[in-house]
């Protein structure tokens, strides 16, 4: 049986990319207005992903067959002379400059989306914010819906340009407006349906105790509520497996980069406790035998107390009798001896 949660990262299968219904809409909503859009929230919240699927869907969401998108990480490119250039090829150009691109726009004739990734690390290294803020500018110029070639020398070029790009933390400050759209924690119905997407025809969904338990353990970060995932399915592999042990164990071992999530995730609850007082499976199997103790023997029979208690201050009194050589001596010891035995007897055991 193959963990289906091994797989983690970008989602770029459509048919895994579910939820996220309020942040689309947004997005969609300022791309047909063809505003500039920046996707933001912290490490692990999905934002890679919704720009993969704003890439594949716009066109079929915005009702724009012939829309071209492409889609850029620019945390792998040196700067924005390569960006242009990857962009001004693949619109049928050579020269790697924002001219040329505005050029290359209005004569194909379609319109484009650029979805540019890791704007952050661009924005770290120098030269991402220009980059975003020509791009902008560009888009903003856009004329919705042209479908036709570059206008006369000295005439403003006429094309179709959406630009969105995502970038980790707090949108940057730019001087052409961008429109925002923040990624938060998905809801309970989002995560019930990304969870059973990775899950196969027929196989047994998690239940909604687990859900919440999953949820709780993620703060609804969908990259953490993956790696939860991944621990909690790892049990129908290996009954015995400390699942929640082996996540909080990942999540110190791999902490987000600047998403802290909340102290209460990391704290061990009485389950956890419990399982490891139990010693590890290797010194169960594996551990030698501690020697055993000598047995002590039985304590005495009570059957024979009865049987002293009557006898015991009889044969008292006679021995006591012959060494005094005085019968009335062995009469009171032997009468002494009864009345101990009757004052125990009501006495002693309380």
């Amino acid at each position: 049986m193959t963990n289906p949660f091994s797989e983690r990262g970008r989602i770029t299968d459509p048919a895994r990319f579910v939820g996220r219904w309020r942040e689309l809409g947004a997005a969609c909503e300022q791309l047909e207005r063809r505003r500039p859009l920046l996707l933001y929230g912290p490490s692990g919240s999905g934002r890679s992903s919704l720009l993969t699927h704003l890439a594949q869907a716009a066109g079929a969401v915005l009702e724009i067959p012939n829309l071209n998108a492409f889609y850029l990480d620019l945390s792998l490119l040196p700067d924005a002379t390569t960006t242009y250039g990857l962009i001004v090829r693949a619109l049928g150009g050579n020269e790697p400059t924002i001219t040329v691109l505005e050029q290359r726009l209005a004569a194909s004739g379609r319109p484009v989306l650029i979805c540019l990734d890791g704007v952050e690390s661009a924005i770290a290294a120098g030269w991402g914010t220009e980059l975003l803020e020509r791009l902008g500018r560009l888009a903003r110029r856009s004329a919705p819906g042209y479908h036709g070639v570059a206008g006369p020398t000295g005439q403003s070029l006429a094309y179709d340009l959406m630009v969105v790009g995502a970038v980790r933390g707090a949108p940057p400050l730019l001087s052409e407006p961008f429109a925002t759209v923040r990624l938060g924690p998905l809801s309970f119905a989002e995560a019930r349906l990304l969870l059973d997407s990775y899950l196969a025809e027929g196989e047994q969904l998690f239940s909604a105790d687990e859900v919440r338990e999953l949820m709780a353990l993620s703060a609804g970060q969908p990259a953490f509520l993956q790696r939860a995932a991944y621990h909690l399915y790892e049990t129908r592999r290996r009954p015995t497996y400390r699942w929640r042990k082996a996540y909080r164990a990942e999540l110190r071992e791999h902490p987000p980069v600047d998403n802290p999530l909340p102290p209460a995730i990391f704290e061990t609850d009485e389950d956890e406790d419990e399982e490891d007082s139990s010693p590890p499976e290797w010194q169960t199997e594996e551990a030698p035998l501690a020697p055993r103790r000598p047995r002590l023997p039985p304590p005495p029979d009570d059957d024979l107390r009865p049987l002293l208690a009557a006898v015991g201050p009889l044969l008292v009194g006679l021995v006591g009798s012959q060494v005094s050589n005085s019968w009335p001596v062995g009469v009171a010891i032997g009468v002494a001896g009864y009345l101990s035995v009757i004052i125990w007897n009501k006495y002693g055991h309380k």
